[in-house]
């Protein structure tokens, strides 16, 4: 059943990235994609169960910020590898900001229960939070630089897709499954976590290159 959820997920987001796209262009997609990144931080808080291993959610959400990029990558070009990255930063930054603010916020007496729940929720899980915007911050950069260069080199969309997937993807991984597990976790379930959350997320963008043929379509039409 949560094998049923993750494709689910994917294929929603995958939908809503071509509506996006073909409706508001390259600028719906700079918003829609710090729209991505705040639904993932907080699917990142809940976890599922796939081989007895914990699971944090939001991978087909977060890996279509990475093909939304990469269609986006395609006509912007290097212009583009730094102005997403520091529309990221700036967002992330003002997020965590607003989020740490909250929690000194004086509780209402009257709905104390909710508050203290929001409190309970965000602040125990706030490391999940941060290592999935740390992680996909950094596994952009690495994306655009290693996707540029292998497009300048072979020219093709889907080698530069897959090869420059199978490189970020295992950086974000490494990145989000060690702030997260650095303390408590052991050795094992770190390491049985980051291959198969890498493995899914491996899938979940190779599916996504025939995401980006159909966002090129769109452009050749319009």
């Amino acid at each position: 059943m949560n094998i049923l959820f993750l494709i689910i997920e994917v294929i929603i987001s995958y939908i809503l990235l071509l509506f996006v796209y073909k409706k508001y262009k390259e600028e719906g997609i700079y918003i829609w994609i710090v729209i991505l990144l705040l639904i993932s931080s907080f699917m990142s808080i809940k976890s599922i169960e796939i081989n007895n291993v914990d699971i944090a959610l939001g991978l087909g959400v977060s890996s279509s910020i990475y093909i939304a990029n990469n269609i986006l990558l395609q006509k912007k070009g290097t212009e583009y590898i730094k102005n997403t990255t520091t529309i990221l930063f700036i967002f992330s930054v003002i997020f965590i900001f607003l989020l740490i603010l909250s929690s000194g916020i004086t509780i209402s007496e009257y709905n104390s229960i909710t508050s203290l729940m929001y409190d309970s929720i965000m602040f125990s899980n706030i490391k999940f939070i941060l290592a999935n915007i740390i992680s996909i911050i950094i596994g952009l950069y690495v994306n655009n630089y290693v996707y540029y260069e292998l497009r300048k080199i072979k020219n093709k969309l889907w080698i530069s897709n897959i090869l420059s997937s199978l490189i970020f993807t295992f950086i974000e991984v490494l990145i989000f499954v060690f702030i997260t597990n650095f303390i408590n976790g052991s050795l094992y379930v770190m390491m049985t976590t980051l291959v198969i959350r890498y493995i899914i997320k491996i899938m979940i963008l190779i599916i996504g290159t025939d995401i980006i043929y159909i966002a090129n379509n769109f452009k050749e039409r319009v």
